[in-house]
């Protein structure tokens, strides 16, 4: 068996960077010219290693299926770039693998935190939502352009930050730009702290917000004050053995939960709004859905079946997935396609390629929540949250939280989009908005 074709050796070390500022352009560039199965160099934990990209829903599954857990580590993947910041001990990072001395350690941690996430919550959380969401729509201005894309990150972030950690809002709109700097840190190539570099600003929005986090992680501890629902659920979590996390552990799951609770669902709303503004019809049709909505019972975090903004929901992932690709660490030797992936190696898939894949979805680049009415997307076709045996544990509260925002933003409101937006974007690590997106609002008679 041979190993995957390459690009050249001086090609390898200009796709880094292009890579993290936007990489779709070099996955479909180099998918074109190689096909589903290529080679780049990539920096990782352990220094530069080989990054075997494994393209389409197949491949997905040869990567994320039960079946082949124990082939890959998550750490390995991520480590170079999350460790620095976030730390070691975190849900995101923890393997079950017992050559690495981690036997169980991933399966633990997500019994101690996934109570926090079950269904039964959605009755305290979609209200308390609906509150939020209320707050900062209230104060939106009438008959004046206003940025959606910030609008959508200050909503979701006050959101993820009160809901799940007890964050009071005086101290949330001080906090969102840590926790972006930290976001632009938290893939960048250069792990230094000199003054000017994006992670030196990192490392020290970083420090911040972790003394913050130390601060009130001790004032519920000490019945200072009453801890929300998630964070209660974290202080009183024991596991099978006894275990209890440490108030460091918390500190630094608390920080990995604020930044993927808000990032990854910011990112995707705010494609959700892009989407309905480029395609008129699709949002015409979302808006007869919501007309037949009792607009009071939004207000109170009531959220009725809603199929067709379902379908556009999963469209959006399809086509503009939170994030682009994502890295694991190879633990044995396989054969895939006629090629050697190798331990030691790293493998990627990409949730936005298998998206835009015609051999799943005919005439793929049309956008049509329609192909989502008559069937659902086959197994590891749609894996913008993960797949398999490690799905994002926060997937249900983001759509909640998207479902509820759209609803209640077209409900109450006529959006009249600015004509002709910049479409510039950058990757934090998911896909922003680099010139915001803006929009006019007007009351809507209905929900006057």
């Amino acid at each position: 068996m041979s190993l995957a074709p390459s690009p050249s050796q001086f090609q390898n070390l200009l796709l880094a960077p292009k890579l993290l500022s936007d990489p779709r352009k070099p996955i479909e560039s180099l998918s074109a010219r190689f096909g589903r199965i290529f080679r780049t160099r990539t920096m990782s934990a352990s220094g530069l290693r080989e990054m075997v990209w494994l393209l389409g829903a197949s491949h997905n599954e040869r990567i994320l299926a039960p079946a082949h857990r124990d082939d890959f580590t998550w750490y390995e993947g991520y480590g170079f770039t999350m460790e620095p910041l976030l730390g070691r001990d975190i849900l995101f990072l923890l393997d079950d693998q017992p050559e690495l001395g981690k036997e169980g350690a991933h399966r633990r941690r997500h019994r101690l935190l996934i109570p926090a996430f079950q269904p039964r919550l959605d009755g305290q959380y979609l209200p308390a939502m609906a509150q939020i969401m209320g707050h900062h729509l209230g104060r939106l201005p009438i008959g004046t352009a206003v940025d959606l894309a910030a609008t959508v990150k200050q909503v979701t972030f006050h959101i993820v930050a009160s809901l799940l950690f007890g964050m009071p809002a005086d101290d949330i709109s001080l906090l969102l730009h840590d926790f972006e700097d930290v976001g632009l840190g938290l893939f960048s190539l250069v792990h230094l702290r000199i003054p000017g570099l994006p992670f030196y600003r990192a490392d020290r929005a970083r420090r911040k917000l972790a003394h913050y986090v130390r601060q009130k992680i001790q004032a519920f501890r000490q019945k200072q004050m009453p801890a929300p629902t998630f964070l209660a659920q974290l202080l009183d979590a024991e596991g099978e053995d006894g275990e209890r996390l440490s108030d460091e552990t918390l500190v630094s799951e608390m920080l990995a939960f604020l930044f993927a609770g808000y990032d990854t669902t910011a990112s995707m709303l705010t494609s959700i709004l892009v989407a309905l503004a480029d395609h008129p019809e699709v949002r015409t049709r979302v808006q007869h859905e919501l007309a037949t909505v009792d607009v009071e019972q939004l207000r109170a975090g009531v959220l009725p079946e809603l199929p067709y903004l379902d379908a556009v929901l999963l469209e959006v992932e399809r086509l503009f997935p939170p994030l682009t690709f994502a890295m694991r660490g190879v633990l044995r030797d396989f054969e895939i396609d006629g090629y050697t992936v190798r331990r030691g190696d790293n493998v990627a898939y990409s949730a936005y390629f298998t998206g835009r894949d015609p051999e799943l979805f005919p005439d793929p680049l049309r956008f049509w929540p329609d192909r989502f009415a008559a069937q659902k997307p086959r197994p590891y076709a749609m894996v913008g949250f993960g797949a398999g045996h490690r799905p994002c544990i926060g997937k249900r509260f983001s759509l909640l939280e998207m479902r509820l925002f759209v609803a209640l933003l077209f409900r109450q409101f006529d959006v009249q989009f600015a004509p002709e937006q910049s479409t510039a974007v950058f990757f934090n690590p998911t896909m922003q908005r680099r010139d915001g997106y803006f929009a006019t609002l007007s009351l809507h008679r209905a929900a006057a």
